[in-house]
This record gives C-alpha cells, sequence and structure tokens, in this order.
C-alpha cells in the first residue's frame, strides 16, 4: 500500500481517501478481478437508505471457490469468512449464498462505504497495518447503528496476498498475533456476547456454518 516504510493498509486506505472527494468511497484491493458487469450499480444503490453504512461483495479464490461471504464475529476466536471455500454455486446455509442481506463486517477488499460514516466513525484504525482492520471498521460502524450489508449480486476474483504476500516469516506472524490480541482485546464484550447475526448453536471453529458439538 505505501511506497515506502512498511506495509500498512490502514494508513494506505487513510490516506488515499484525504485526497478524494466523493460522496461514496470504495477500498478495492489491487489483487481483484469484476466478474459482475452491473457490480457497482449492485453497491451504490444501497446507499439510497440513509442507514445503510456500509456495502460489501462476493468474492472467489481463483478456483473459483467462496473466498469471501461476509465475516462473521468469532469464528476462529476473531472472525471468520462465511462460507469459505464452498463451490460458487452452493446455496449455502438457509440460502445465505443467495440472498441479500445484514451481517456484521464484510471484507475490506471490496468494501463500499460513505464518506459521512467514514469520518463520523474516523477511518480505519491504523494500530491494524496488516489485519482486521476492515472488521475493526464495521464493528465501528455497528456501533453508529448504520447497517452493513452483503450482496451476493456483486461478484469479484481475489487473488489474495498477491502484493503482501502470506503470513510465513516469524516477524510477520508476531505482527498478526499482535493485531489478533488487540482486537479482541478491544471487542472483548462483543466477542463474549456473540455476533447477532450468526447462530449461537453454530460452530466458531469452522466457516460452515455446522452445528456446534
Amino acid at each position: 500500500m505505501e511506497r515506502h516504510g512498511e506495509f500498512n493498509y490502514s494508513k494506505g486506505n487513510n490516506f488515499g481517501v484525504s485526497f478524494s472527494n466523493g460522496e461514496l468511497l470504495l477500498f478495492l484491493n489491487n489483487d481483484t478481478e469484476v466478474i459482475t458487469p452491473a457490480w457497482l450499480n449492485e453497491m451504490t444503490s444501497y446507499f439510497l437508505r440513509k442507514e445503510v453504512g456500509i456495502v460489501g461483495a462476493k468474492l472467489y479464490f481463483g478456483d473459483g471457490l467462496i473466498q469471501h461471504a461476509g465475516d462473521i464475529i468469532g469464528v476462529g476466536g476473531v472472525a471468520g469468512h462465511s462460507h469459505s471455500r464452498f463451490h460458487k454455486d452452493a446455496s449455502g446455509y438457509f440460502d445465505r449464498l443467495k440472498v441479500v442481506q445484514n451481517l456484521s463486517a464484510v471484507t475490506g477488499a471490496c468494501l463500499m462505504t460513505s464518506r459521512s460514516v467514514f469520518d463520523e466513525v474516523s477511518g480505519f484504525d491504523e494500530a491494524y497495518p496488516l489485519a482486521f482492520s476492515d472488521v475493526d471498521y464495521c464493528l465501528k460502524v455497528r456501533q453508529k447503528n448504520y447497517l452493513i450489508i452483503f450482496t451476493p449480486n456483486a461478484e469479484l476474483y481475489h487473488y489474495e496476498s498477491i502484493t503482501r504476500g502470506h503470513e510465513n516469516t516469524k516477524e510477520k506472524q508476531e505482527r498478526f498475533l499482535k493485531e489478533v490480541n488487540l482486537f479482541r482485546e478491544k471487542w472483548k464484550e462483543i466477542l463474549a456476547i456473540g455476533d447477532p447475526y450468526y447462530s449461537s448453536n453454530l460452530t466458531l471453529d469452522k466457516e460452515d456454518f455446522s452445528i456446534r458439538l
């Protein structure tokens, strides 16, 4: 994201916004490829409702399996992608892969938000240089009682980690763990209560909506 210094996703996004003047802001990774021709019309249409703060899209890995269909708070101890690795044509848990729905969070790889909401919550928290800044941003927006919408009608490929690489060094892993701990401390009450858009009868160990045993 930055040309000099360490990678900081949050700082790069905030810096970019400081040079923009639109009413809607789209955060889009450079490792994505659009599938749905009318994806922008689909995403922007929900902002006709003043209570909407964020809209997220449906993302696939290069092999066509689902990478992201919204985020569930608490999965994996922090947050996990809904229906990760399901087939792109799957309906999912109670058809959740086919319907527009409210969620607690969506990925920053393709996230649209209004400038007024962005300013109201002071943008992305730069204490998260690598991970969870998008989920943190979504939770800040939810605190202000705005809705977060996931639409399966805006589809993109997401060739994850092409730019920054994978977390395969000790330094990167330590940085990731630091952000995990920061998120868990900041949002411990929400983690304790559970995601309001996810049944307490479902597992937090997997991203497949299976029954908690």
